[in-house]
């Protein structure tokens, strides 16, 4: 019988809900699947046949530590998923700018220091007059604000918002109104897409910020485009999110999650059986 752990963290140690029905998949074929907050001991990952890091959603409050810790797994004699190296790759946004040098249609993108007269300077190259910047280390929106040139205040607040570098990128109307794209691989294969809108008069698509989600059926060409922008992974993940903005002129890529990433298989029946089929081979 193989044991797997999905590793978690301190504040949230259990399964989450999307975790729930791939726990049981699993176990369906023969595996022990336990969690495990990667904040804790690291005995249960140096037992494991398999390490599935699934919600170690505070890594970003404890960056050098979640660094070490990736560097950690490298040495377990169990499969790690996703590999550790593509992880510490995703785990600084600074990888967007790495993509775009790839070829990704990633929206015009300036890195700043995390001070006023930085991100003014990056408004004025790209000649924005609003702008979005986030943090590069961070999820779930931490840190994100919207910043006006005309408006010193928020200039000030995105600064102080920021503990680290920062992406400064032009705010992108088609979120407000199209939402952001969700698109889950596994094993390299598209398994389903999801669209995740805002609430009235925000741009931030997480339901903890009041955003909605549903079922979204893609076309062909854009599942293709999604693939396309996959294969540009410096290395080939077990699993994987991409998000976009399918504008009407060209989708726009926001994220290619490959830590922990929501994959919204409660949105898929058949979601949960085939992830738990690509984990054990």
């Amino acid at each position: 019988m193989k044991s797997v752990v999905f590793a978690t963290c301190r504040s949230m140690p259990g399964f989450q809900p999307d975790d729930v029905s791939i726990a049981a998949a699993l176990e369906a074929r023969g595996c022990t699947v336990s969690p495990a907050a990667w904040n804790e001991s690291f005995a249960p990952f140096e037992r494991a046949d398999l390490v599935v890091v699934r919600s170690t959603w505070d890594y970003f409050d404890e960056a050098t530590a979640f660094e070490a810790w990736l560097q950690r797994l490298k040495a377990v004699s169990g499969v790690v998923c996703n590999a550790p190296s593509l992880m510490l790759w995703n785990s600084n946004k600074k990888y967007l700018l790495d993509l775009a040098e790839r070829g990704a249609p990633l929206p015009p993108t300036k890195l700043s220091q995390p001070n006023a007269t930085a991100l003014m300077a990056a408004m004025d190259e790209m000649a924005l007059s609003e702008a979005v910047v986030k943090p590069v280390i961070g999820a779930g929106a931490s840190g994100l604000t919207i910043m006006r040139r005309d408006d010193a205040a928020s200039i000030e607040r995105a600064a102080a918002a920021l503990q680290c570098e920062g992406l400064v990128q032009p705010l992108i109307p088609e979120i407000r109104t199209l939402g952001e794209t969700s698109c889950t691989f596994f094993g390299g294969e598209f398994s389903h897409a999801v669209v995740k809108r805002p609430a009235t008069d925000s741009i931030l698509v997480q339901a903890e910020h009041g955003g909605r989600t549903e079922s979204a059926a893609l076309t062909p060409v854009q599942v293709a485009t999604a693939r396309s922008m996959l294969d540009l992974l410096p290395e080939p993940a077990v699993f994987a999110r991409v998000d976009m903005v399918l504008t009407e002129a060209a989708p726009l890529l926001m994220e290619i999650e490959v830590i922990e990433p929501e994959l919204f298989v409660i949105h898929d029946a058949a979601a949960s059986d085939r992830f738990a089929s690509v984990l054990l081979a």
